[in-house]
């Protein structure tokens, strides 16, 4: 029997509940005490804000030693002895704004608007004052304890050396806005529509270098010669120009991937600084400060501290990571970390984790996977193509005793009499350009690349000599020598030949780089068909100028190789066939279209398929010029993850996958397409 005291009543009673609430708060508890908190998850600025004790507008900054120095308008300067922390402000140098500075060892210099320079030589050593004479000029460049190269307006260059001031008079009369030097003779200086000089010499003579297709028309603002094998540029509209060629004779418009590929950021860009081989600091207008961890392929907005909204001018790095930023109204930002945004509360991928790895991996190798297929099957295509017209142009019968057989021999003679003068005139004008490269004795075998022209020139020459000798003293029956040769197997052995005995990576650099066949196409292509984009299927077919340098590259080795192979399966049909076939009526060209080629194929569909596969396994070089097929993504995967067995062992299974299928599709080919009665079958 149950009581209650008299006078109390209960507010809850757990035995009043029905059974349904009583299982929802029970859950509900468990819930509540079973689950662990959210960890607050944030994304915090990589910079901190330093008093500069100043509102002009901070235009320049650079390091001198242990100390970092900012210079601005109306001859402001500041200077930091702790890496950028404390700021202390120097004398004025003048009343004009200070627009540009640079340091060399010991040596600073800041350029002033009225065409003064500033030149400090030695640490904590007075200013001297240099009186350029202009004040049209935007940027300069300290190449030596004392001296200077300084870019201006319409082109114009000025070096100082040794207390003189001297004109470098350019053929160019575009606006150069800036000037960067790696040591005291190799520099850069660019300028409005996309202008680019380079120079080898400290400045005392400049060469135009072309500037990438879609940068023509834009103002370079800011140029960084970081290392011979890095050079970097940024307009004023966001685009991003490197080169990796060593003098920088090749330059290339960087597609952003952090942008979904375009070729612009959509800022206005000030200036760069290129603080490792990878990394890459960028200023802009409207408070745009951006890292890049990539070479510019992937650009990361830093996030500005709090009340901070100005345009920035210029970083100045002591390394990789510790340094400054100056922007306008005395903003002066200091940072250990090269300004990258800090992850707080992020959890930390643990890779060391198979699951976790292959969920990372996973993206990228469908990816390198659709690339491999996609350059695999046009390769394999292209260099079919191209192996059964080489095999035909091998296995023509055809020779300069065939073709000339009914001309009258008067004819033939006079034919020879003009090859030989016109070889004459080759073989003059091509030799002649030899001596200005500057060759000596072997040295002579490299003039196809110093000129291809000339070489060509010199070589057909030759070409039409022998030839001209041969016909002028020909007879009635044409027996001479070179009256046997098969002009169309010539042509097919130097091609074949050529190709089979260069290594195919060395075909990729020169194609792509050397070439910049994919780049030509690409604009050839876009010219037709317009602007690629960012996908679609324009962007598929020639949206990527590696893709194109590679299906070329892989189809003209493949070709070589395809072409032996072709032309020995024509040659192991019987030739009766091929007189069978003239006998009623064919041309050559007709029975091999119609007799031979059919069952030429059928029987080098084997060797043609070890030829397939080769092709697929040696697409993986085409990572050398970017592509990003199977083999470059799994070198980016072991640089973010350090994971190096699993990651080649999921690239290699990857490969296997592919030509382990292409392997079945041609054995299933081969079966088909097999001639009944030809050859051992191997079974009952």
């Amino acid at each position: 029997m149950t009581t209650t005291r008299p006078g109390i009543e209960r507010i809850f009673s757990w035995s009043a509940l029905d059974e349904k609430s009583r299982v929802a708060i029970l859950v509900t508890i468990f819930l509540v005490v079973s689950i662990a908190p959210a960890v607050g998850q944030s994304i915090e600025t990589g910079w901190q804000v330093v008093d500069s004790g100043t509102d002009a507008d901070l235009n320049a900054a650079v390091t001198h030693g242990e100390s970092v120095w900012a210079f601005g308008d109306s001859g402001t300067v500041l200077f930091s002895e702790d890496g950028g922390v404390l700021w202390e402000t120097q004398t004025s140098l003048g009343d004009s704004d200070l627009i540009a500075a640079d340091s060399f060892e010991d040596s600073m210099a800041v350029l002033a608007s009225d065409g003064l320079v500033y030149l400090m030589v030695g640490l904590n050593a007075d200013w001297q004052t240099l009186d350029s004479s202009r004040t049209y000029m935007r940027s300069l460049a300290v190449t030596g304890s004392e001296s200077l190269v300084l870019v201006g307006d319409s082109g114009v260059i000025l070096e100082y050396s040794t207390g003189t001031w001297t004109e470098r008079t350019s053929v160019f009369d575009k606006d150069l806005n800036d000037v960067s030097f790696r040591d005291d003779l190799n520099g850069f200086a660019v300028g409005d529509e996309g202008m680019i000089l380079a120079t080898t010499d400290g400045g005392l003579s400049w060469d135009y270098r072309e500037t990438p297709s879609g940068a023509e028309g834009s103002a370079l603002v800011s140029v960084e010669y970081f290392n011979p094998y890095r050079m970097f540029a940024v307009s004023d509209s966001g685009q991003i120009l490197y080169s990796t060629s060593v003098g920088g004779y090749e330059w290339n418009l960087r597609e952003i991937e952090s942008e979904e590929y375009n070729t612009s950021l959509g800022v206005s860009l000030s200036s760069l600084n290129v603080v490792s081989s990878s990394k890459i600091l960028f200023t802009g207008e409207d408070g745009f400060l951006g890292l890049s961890l990539d070479q510019g392929l992937n650009v990361e907005d830093n996030i500005l501290p709090e009340g901070v909204s100005t345009s920035f001018n210029d970083h100045a790095m002591f390394d990789y990571l510790v340094g400054i930023v100056v922007g306008d109204g005395g903003v002066i930002l200091y940072t250990e970390s090269a300004g990258e945004n800090d992850n707080v509360g992020f959890e930390i991928p643990d890779y060391n984790d198979f699951g976790e790895f292959v969920e990372y991996a996973d993206d990228m190798l469908l990816g390198g996977f659709i690339a491999t297929v996609k350059v695999v099957i046009f390769g394999i295509l292209f260099g079919f193509v191209i192996g059964v017209i080489l095999a035909m142009m091998k296995t023509a019968p055809t020779s300069f005793k065939n073709l000339f057989e009914g001309v009258q021999l008067p004819i033939v003679k006079g034919i020879g009499g003009v090859l030989s003068v016109t070889s004459v005139v080759l073989i003059y004008t091509g030799g002649s350009r030899f001596g200005d490269l500057g060759l000596e004795g072997l040295e002579y075998i490299f003039t196809p690349v110093g000129d291809p022209e000339g070489f060509a020139m010199f070589a057909l020459g030759i070409g039409l000599l022998a030839l001209g000798i041969q016909f002028s003293l020909a007879d009635l029956k044409l027996s001479g020598p070179l009256f046997r040769v098969r002009p169309l197997n010539t042509l097919a052995t130097i091609y074949t030949d050529f190709f089979r005995n260069t290594p195919l990576i060395v075909q990729f650099f020169f194609i792509h780089f050397g070439l910049s066949l994919g780049m030509r196409l690409q604009q050839i292509f876009e010219g037709s068909f317009g602007d690629a984009g960012v996908d679609g299927l324009d962007y598929f077919f020639y949206g990527d100028r590696t893709f194109l340098s590679a299906i070329f590259t892989l189809g003209l080795n493949s070709g070589a190789y395809q072409c032996e192979t072709i032309r020995g399966a024509i040659a192991a049909i019987p030739s009766g066939q091929m007189e069978a076939g003239r006998s009623i009526g064919l041309t050559y060209l007709g029975t091999m279209q119609l007799v031979i080629m059919p069952q030429a194929i059928r029987i080098c569909i084997p060797p043609i398929g070890n030829e397939m596969v080769n092709l697929v396994l040696n697409s993986s070089l085409a990572m050398v010029i970017g592509y990003s097929e199977l083999s470059r993504q799994g070198r980016l995967m072991v640089a973010t993850t350090f994971q190096i067995f699993s990651a080649w062992g999921l690239v290699m299974i990857s490969y296997f996958v592919v030509t382990w299928t292409l392997a079945m599709l041609l054995r299933r080919l081969e079966d088909w397409s097999r001639i009944p009665g030809l050859g051992i079958s191997g079974g009952s």
